[in-house]
């Protein structure tokens, strides 16, 4: 009868124990979850902030074909007034240095957009792995839920036999002491 007793009351610490352990990884997985939510929501801000890049980087670009057109004009004009003009050699100094400014800029602006570019595919792999984290974890909670609820029958089977250990042992009368 003792025995009987002393496996009973290991019975419930163990399942105490193993529903302990088990919030207390529940709670992990929570908290892991919470910090790859907040560095998911930074990098699609990140993510938002190259797409305003990309956006500035192709009007950018459209403002090089344009400047490329002036430019081409430009030079078609100096070959003109070279031409018909002797005497304007200032207007084409002053000439040749915006196209010069002209020919910087355009190097600047196709050296950003490769940067840019690169930045952009940067933040997608990130996104990728931060994403198959997530559906790990998403996974790992699946698996827990259904051992909690697992561990929550057995419970309750416990408490079934331990009412009718209870009912049994109510009945048997105690043996004098002495």
């Amino acid at each position: 009868m003792k025995a009987a007793i002393a496996k009973i009351k290991v019975v419930p610490v163990l399942i105490t124990l193993l529903l302990g352990a088990a919030a207390g990884n529940t709670w992990l997985q929570v908290w892991i979850q919470q910090d790859i939510a907040k560095k998911s929501e930074v990098l699609e801000t990140k993510l938002g902030e190259s797409a305003e890049k990309s956006k500035k980087m192709n009007t950018q670009l459209a403002d090089v074909q344009k400047l490329k057109q002036q430019t081409d004009n430009l030079n078609k004009k100096v070959t003109g007034i070279e031409k018909n003009t002797a005497g304007l050699d200032r207007e084409l100094k002053e000439l040749d240095r915006v196209v010069a400014t002209i020919a910087k800029r355009v190097h600047a602006i196709s050296g950003n957009t490769a940067v840019t570019e690169k930045d952009l595919k940067s933040i997608q792999a990130t996104v990728d792995n931060s994403t198959k984290v997530l559906r790990s974890i998403q996974n790992s909670n699946a698996n827990i839920v259904n051992t909690l609820n697992t561990m929550e029958k057995i419970q309750l089977e416990i408490n079934a036999n331990l009412k009718e250990i209870n009912r049994k042992t109510r009945a048997v009368p105690e043996k004098p002491r002495g």
